[in-house]
This record gives structure tokens, C-alpha cells and sequence, in this order.
């Protein structure tokens, strides 16, 4: 699952900035690349049958959380106006639903890597 999981943020982190990431800022765009490094490094943990994170991964895992609630947070004020002014457009929902899905998977791939970390550390302790 964890794979299937990697493989998925990647294609889709690709697709949601080809679709709607058109003001380019920098958060927007490190955020993306958050979400891709992330989903690579889980990837190549998984080829190589190690998950302890280095700096690389608590970087990109950080950063990964915090554009995750950057989206959330958007696409709540997004709802919010879209209620108060009683119109919500197909392309509003089309919206709102890729970043709902694309921050779910986020957070989930970021719990499964980490609670894969902490295994890892813990039985290297219990080896020792």
C-alpha cells in the first residue's frame, strides 16, 4: 500500500499542478515540490527496504504537512464564500475535491512513513 500510495502523490501532485497551479508563488510552488521529493524518498525507502528518515525526509515531511494545511485552509475559505454568496461553480467543486483527495493522501502517506520510521528505530534499539 505504501507503494501504491508513493506512486499515487507523484502522478498526482503532477496533475494538480498542471491543472491548477497557475500563479506560480513560491509557497505554492515548494509545497508541490514538497509533495513530490516526499512521495520520491518514500519510494526509495521502499526500494531499499529502509525507512529511517534522514534530514531530507523530515524536511520534505514538514513541509509537506504545513502546504497541506495551506490547502485546507484555502479550500475551507473557498467553501465558506462559496456559501455565503450561494453559488458553488462545477469548477469549484472539481477544485475542492482533487485538494481534499490530494491532502488526504498527503497526511496518510506522511503517517505511514513516519509510524514506518518509528519501527525501524525502535527495533534498531532493541537490536542494540
Amino acid at each position: 500500500m505504501f507503494q501504491k500510495l508513493s506512486y499515487f502523490n507523484l502522478v498526482f501532485s503532477l496533475i494538480y499542478v498542471l491543472i491548477y497551479l497557475k500563479d506560480g508563488t513560491l509557497n505554492s510552488t515548494l509545497g508541490i515540490l514538497a509533495f513530490i521529493v516526499f512521495s520520491w524518498l518514500g519510494l526509495r525507502s521502499y526500494q531499499l527496504d529502509n525507512y529511517k528518515w534522514n534530514l531530507w525526509q523530515y524536511l520534505a515531511g514538514l513541509w509537506s504537512l504545513y502546504y497541506a494545511g495551506f490547502l485546507i485552509y484555502g479550500s475551507v475559505n473557498i467553501l465558506i464564500s462559496s456559501f455565503e454568496y450561494d453559488f458553488v461553480s462545477n469548477d469549484t467543486i472539481l477544485f475542492l475535491t482533487l485538494t481534499f483527495v490530494l491532502t488526504i493522501a498527503v497526511v496518510l502517506h506522511f503517517v505511514i512513513y513516519f509510524r514506518k520510521n518509528l519501527t525501524e528505530n525502535s527495533r534498531d534499539k532493541n537490536v542494540q
